[in-house]
């Protein structure tokens, strides 16, 4: 069961990742809460990211410092909530230091990538007093992770009260990694032999990287040249698309099963979807008017679907999957599980 967040005081430390931060920030506030937000890393350059990902301890000093004046910061304050996202940077001494500083508080791990992409999640997560994940993998191959998928903004209640018409007949809008490229030229080639408009916004996050990555593959030299961009679009830009689509296209990373931010956020706004992630059909969510899978390989879409003004999703089943709904669960001893 859910608690009241009102009064409550939360330390919340987590990447700075296209806003989302400052959304769960916002969204614990406007139920009560007292918040201090701390970003989770020394730095929000690449480097430091980049460093952080290939081995934390090539930074240790910077972290144990930028840990150190967290920890500092909140002498003061006592905290009911410890709201730890991802937890990429945070090693187990830093845990120690903020339990003793803080023996009230509980502590929750929030993790938002699969552990397959995050392996010191292994390291840290029976240290914390709950630990919930996107990825329904993740939870049933550990037994003391709770399942609580993603969320989508307020603001995609916009796009779902929507009654202009429509600009593209579907939109891709995401960072463009591992071999999501290649899948979604495909994809772009199908629905552009059959006449289809489709908006397209990649981002890429490191200009040195692309310079080596367009190098060593043509392909995406190609592609990169015609749609990536190195600026992410604010939400309220990524919204207005959206409004204007009749689907949105979704494209997991490989032997992800977790539900993209993007796919929530299709359900949010009410738009059909265009996925590769088969696992979608395990969740309450999925309708077949309101979802199409398409194969990694050969993606093609039905024309039926891109066709239909069947409403995509159930409305009870939506409100579930809200920022509101999110942080009520995340913080709660029992969050509900979103997934049959």
């Amino acid at each position: 069961m859910s608690e009241s967040l009102a009064g409550k005081r939360v330390l919340f430390i987590a990447p700075m990742f296209f806003g989302y931060e400052k959304l769960i920030k916002a969204e614990l506030e406007r139920q009560g809460a007292h918040v201090d937000f701390h970003p989770d890393r020394p730095g929000a350059d690449f480097l430091t990211k980049a460093l952080i990902r290939i081995d934390r301890r090539l930074l240790a000093k910077r972290i144990a410092k930028h840990y150190s004046d967290i920890v500092n910061s909140g002498a003061g304050t006592r905290y009911d909530h410890v709201l730890v996202i991802r937890g990429e940077a945070i090693s187990l001494q830093i845990i120690a230091r903020i339990r003793e500083t803080q023996p009230s508080a509980k502590l929750t791990l929030y993790l938002w990538d699969s552990m397959h992409y995050n392996p010191n999640a292994r390291l840290i997560k029976r240290h914390f007093d709950s630990v919930l994940s996107f990825d329904r993998v993740d939870v049933a191959e550990n037994p003391d992770i709770g399942f609580l998928p993603l969320f989508f903004a307020n603001e995609y209640a916009r796009a779902a009260e929507w009654t202009g018409g429509y600009t593209y007949d579907a939109c891709f809008i995401g960072t463009i990694h591992t071999d999501r490229y290649r899948i979604l030229e495909k994809l772009l080639d199908s629905l552009e032999r059959d006449g289809r408009k489709v908006f397209v916004y990649c981002y890429y996050p490191s200009k040195i990287l692309h310079r080596l990555r367009s190098v060593v593959d043509p392909g995406f030299r190609r592609f990169s040249s015609k749609y990536v961009n190195f600026v992410g679009l604010p939400l309220s830009k990524v919204v207005d698309y959206i409004c204007t689509s009749r689907c949105v296209i979704d494209i997991n990373r490989p032997d992800q099963k977790g539900l993209t931010m993007r796919t929530i956020e299709a359900l949010g706004a009410q738009r059909k979807l265009i996925t590769t992630n088969e696992d979608i059909s395990s969740y309450d969510l999925y309708r077949a008017s309101g979802v199409e899978i398409v194969d990694r390989d050969a993606p093609v879409v039905n024309d039926d679907f891109l066709c239909s003004e069947e409403k995509p999703f159930d409305e009870d089943v939506r409100s579930r999957y809200s920022v509101t709904n999110w942080a009520r669960e995340v913080l709660s001893s029992h969050p509900a599980a979103n997934a049959h």
